[in-house]
């Protein structure tokens, strides 16, 4: 079976009033793969079906937030650009299952990575979203890449100390 984790970084959080910047895709044990558009203004769409195409390479998901956010996220511009969904073989949400797990402060990656003793989650300030997203900054892109990159190492790594309680996990 193979495996990926992965994670989305965008311009806005609102699919219709927003274009995908990057997306960090990382097979289990292997180093990512990451896409990106650089520069191009609104048009997403090749970006948006690079990414279809790769994650449909693997037979589990792994993701943060992922269904509540990039899912419906990237299917915006699939089915804007006229191509058909993603719809993952089988999809692991941590985000569902750290919610069932832990009862922490809050259930952000970052959070859990901290509680779990998981360093590398890093923070990536507003102003640098802008300028990548509104002014085409390549340091900026750079910078937003590189963040992606590092969620889905750390996202690896917090799913691999909790993927044993999966047994014990309800549906909801």
């Amino acid at each position: 079976m193979e495996v990926a984790v992965w994670d989305i970084e965008t311009s806005n959080l609102k699919a219709d009033f927003a274009v995908l910047l990057c997306a960090g895709i990382k097979p289990v044990g292997k180093e990512p793969i990451m896409l990106y558009r650089g520069r191009s203004g609104i048009n997403d769409k090749k970006l948006a079906y690079s990414i279809k195409i790769e994650l449909e390479k693997y037979d589990i998901l792994v993701g943060y937030y992922t269904l509540g956010f990039d899912l419906k996220f990237l299917n915006i511009p699939l089915l804007y650009w006229g191509y058909e969904p993603l719809r993952p073989k089988f999809h692991i949400d941590v985000y569902r299952i750290a919610r069932q797990l832990f009862n922490i402060s809050n259930r952000r990656l970052a959070t859990v990575a901290h509680f779990l003793k998981i360093e590398g989650k890093d923070h990536v300030e507003g102003e640098l979203w802008m300028k990548a997203a509104l002014e085409g900054d390549k340091e900026a892109i750079m910078r937003i890449i590189d963040h992606c990159k590092r969620d889905t190492e750390v996202l690896e790594k917090v799913f691999n100390r909790i993927k044993g309680t999966l047994r014990g996990i309800s549906k909801t």
